[in-house]
């Protein structure tokens, strides 16, 4: 994969914007309800799989290091060990799944974003809510209560706006790649 200046521009930037979107937040429980997620969907459909992957890995770090831009304005590497660190540490692979099928795709479409996100939100569930049990010690039907079924139609709602807004972005020259 080659790598310029444009594709390392564009990670920075998604970085950055998932550091912000991420602090639009309400508390729900133990879990927060955040646009961070949001966030992660639109580097999945905008850049190259591995450009998503990196941009979420740089947020993570940027937030592991201490700077406040987890969810609630936390920042550092106990974050990660607390009730949402599965969900965190599956962000990256959102944004990798949903990239992976526009190429699986070979186009942004409404059906190559909406099943990369379903598949990446489910990962993140799985991941966020198998997290959250092992840290609270918490059962199952507990921990779905908690961290996936008051998310389910806002997530939907994500969703629906993020392949709206990348299908009008990816018609911008910087989202124009070979895919």
């Amino acid at each position: 994969m080659k790598t310029n200046t444009k594709d390392l521009v564009l990670t920075a930037v998604f970085a950055a914007i998932i550091c912000v979107f991420a602090l639009i937040s309400v508390p729900v429980g133990e879990i927060s309800f955040t646009l961070a997620v949001f966030a992660v969907f639109l580097a999945g459909a905008l850049l190259k799989p591995a450009n998503a992957f990196l941009a979420v890995i740089v947020y993570i770090l940027i937030g592991i290091v201490g700077a406040p831009v987890f969810s609630g304005l936390q920042g550092g590497a106990g974050v990660l060990v607390g009730f949402t660190g599965g969900f965190l540490m599956s962000f990256p692979f959102m944004a990798l799944i949903t990239a992976l099928s526009v190429r699986l795709f070979k186009k942004r479409s409404v059906l190559s974003l909406s099943l990369g996100m379903l598949c990446g939100l489910a990962v993140c569930y799985a991941m966020g809510t198998a997290w959250f049990m092992f840290v609270a010690k918490a059962e199952f039907s507990y921990a779905l209560k908690a961290c996936v079924i008051p998310f389910i139609p806002f997530d939907l709602i994500k969703i629906v706006f993020a392949v709206i807004l990348s299908l009008v972005l990816s018609r911008q020259k910087a989202f124009k790649f070979d895919i």
